[in-house]
C-alpha cells in the first residue's frame, strides 16, 4: 500500500472536469485507488464519489493505492494532480 498527500491547485478543486479525469486514469490501473479528504475515504476510480468529497482550490487530499500496480498508479496519478489534469 502506497499513501501520499497531495494539493489541489485547480482553480475550482474538484469538479465535473477534474474528477471525471482522475477517476478515468484511476481506472486504468488494476490497484485499489481511494482518496481521502476531511475524514472521508471514497473510492478513487468513481467521479461522482470524488465529487461528494467537496474539495476545492488549494485543499489538500490523501491518495492511497494498493495492488500489484499502485507505485505505478500513485505516481500517474500524482503527476496528473501537479500538472493541474492537464494530461
Amino acid at each position: 500500500m502506497v499513501k501520499e498527500t497531495v494539493t489541489i491547485t485547480d482553480e475550482i478543486g474538484f469538479h465535473a472536469r477534474t474528477a471525471s479525469l482522475f477517476a478515468k486514469k484511476a481506472s486504468g490501473f488494476e490497484s485499489e485507488v481511494k482518496v481521502t479528504f476531511n475524514g472521508k475515504t471514497i473510492n478513487g476510480k468513481s467521479m461522482l464519489a470524488i465529487m461528494t468529497l467537496g474539495v476545492k482550490s488549494d485543499a489538500t487530499v490523501e491518495i492511497t493505492t494498493n495492488g500489484t500496480d499502485e507505485s505505478k498508479a500513485m505516481k500517474a496519478l500524482i503527476e496528473l494532480v501537479k500538472n493541474n489534469f492537464n494530461s
